[in-house]
C-alpha cells in the first residue's frame, strides 16, 4: 500500500506587502516562496503542513490565516514575540518589465529593516507524520532549516530547494552548504543565482552541478526562455532545454518561479520514473501555472484557476 504523501515547508511565515509606484498599498497577501510552494500545492489538492514561527502581530496572524484558509495544517506555527517578516514588494503601472518589479527587505515607507528570522523554530517534525511519504520544500539554508532537517529519522522523505535568490546563500561557506545539498533529491535554480553557486561549488554548468550531487531531477527555470531538465535516462545524462509556445502579459512576475516549482513538485511525487515524456508533460503544466500567476497581482495561485 503506497504511503500517503505530505508535503512540509519550515521556516518564518512571511507577509507580502505590494505597493505601486507611488507607494500606495495595492495588497497583502502571505509570502516567502516556500510558503507559496505550500499554498499552491494544497490548492493542487495536496496534504500539506506549515512547521515556523511567526511575530505577535496582526501581520502574522494574516499571514498564517492565508495559510489556514488554504486548508494547510498550520498547528505547528509557534508565535514569537518579534515583528512578522515582511516583503515589501512595488510594482510600477507602466513599462513594466521582468526586472522592474523591485523587492525589498526595507520598508518603502518608513525605510525600515523588515526581515528578522527566527533562530527559534519549531524542529521536529509532528509524530502522525513519521510513517507518511514526506516531501519538504525549503527555499533557504539558515541552521534552524538544517537542524530540522537532520532532526528528520523517516527514511520516506524528499528533500525539494528552492534556490531563487542569492541572499539566503551568498554568505554561507561551500562546506555548509554541502549539508543541504548532499541531502536533496530536487532542486530548481533561477538563473540569476547560478553564477554564483557554481562558482561557490567549482563547477562550470548545471550538468557538472547536477554531477557532483546526484539529484533525481535539476530543473534551471529562465524566465521567458524556458527552462533546462537534467536528470537521469537510461543511467545516462539528459539535458533537455524547453521553451514556452505562449509569452504571456506580466502584471506581476513575483510568483513565477513558485507556481513553477510547486507544479514540478507535485509531478515529481507521483510520477514512476523520470524521462523525457515526463519533462514535456510537467514543462507544460509548469509553465501555464506560471503564466496564470504573472497574469494577476500576488504571488500565488488563484483559487478560481483551480
Amino acid at each position: 500500500m503506497e504511503k500517503e504523501k505530505i508535503f512540509i515547508s519550515h521556516g518564518d511565515l512571511i507577509l507580502d506587502k505590494i505597493y505601486d509606484d507611488n507607494l500606495n498599498l495595492i495588497k497583502q497577501d502571505g509570502g516567502g516562496c516556500n510558503w507559496n510552494d505550500l499554498y499552491n500545492l494544497s490548492l493542487m489538492g495536496e496534504t500539506c503542513y506549515a512547521i515556523g514561527s511567526k511575530g505577535n502581530d496582526e501581520e502574522g496572524e494574516f499571514a498564517m490565516q492565508t495559510l489556514a484558509t488554504a486548508n494547510i495544517n498550520t498547528d505547528n506555527i509557534v508565535t514569537e514575540n518579534k515583528r512578522t517578516n515582511i516583503m515589501n514588494i512595488i510594482i510600477p503601472q507602466s513599462n513594466l518589465k521582468d526586472n522592474s518589479i523591485l523587492h525589498s527587505w526595507y520598508s518603502p515607507i518608513t525605510n525600515e529593516y523588515t526581515m528578522n528570522f527566527s533562530n527559534n523554530l519549531p524542529t521536529s517534525l509532528p509524530k502522525e507524520l513519521e510513517d507518511k511519504q514526506l516531501y519538504i520544500i525549503l527555499d533557504k539554508f539558515l541552521p534552524i532549516n538544517l537542524k530540522f532537517l537532520q532532526n528528520i529519522q523517516s527514511q520516506n522523505c524528499k528533500i525539494c530547494l528552492d534556490v531563487g535568490h542569492i541572499r539566503f546563500f551568498e554568505h554561507f561557506t561551500k562546506q555548509y552548504l554541502i549539508q543541504f545539498f548532499e541531502m536533496a533529491h530536487f532542486i530548481q535554480l533561477n538563473s540569476n543565482v547560478t553564477d554564483l553557486l557554481f562558482e561557490r561549488f567549482d563547477v562550470q554548468n548545471e550538468i557538472e552541478f547536477f554531477q557532483l550531487f546526484h539529484f533525481d531531477l535539476l530543473v534551471l527555470t529562465k524566465g521567458k526562455k524556458g527552462a533546462t531538465f537534467v536528470f537521469y535516462e537510461n543511467n545516462e545524462i539528459k539535458i533537455l532545454d524547453k521553451q514556452p509556445e505562449v509569452i504571456a502579459t506580466i502584471v506581476d512576475s513575483s510568483g513565477a518561479g513558485d507556481a513553477f516549482f510547486s507544479t514540478v513538485i507535485k509531478e515529481y511525487a507521483y510520477c514512476n520514473k523520470i524521462d523525457t515524456d515526463f519533462v514535456n508533460h510537467t514543462f507544460q503544466l509548469a509553465n501555464q501555472a506560471s503564466r496564470n500567476v504573472i497574469s494577476q497581482v500576488g504571488s500565488r495561485i488563484n483559487k478560481n484557476n483551480n
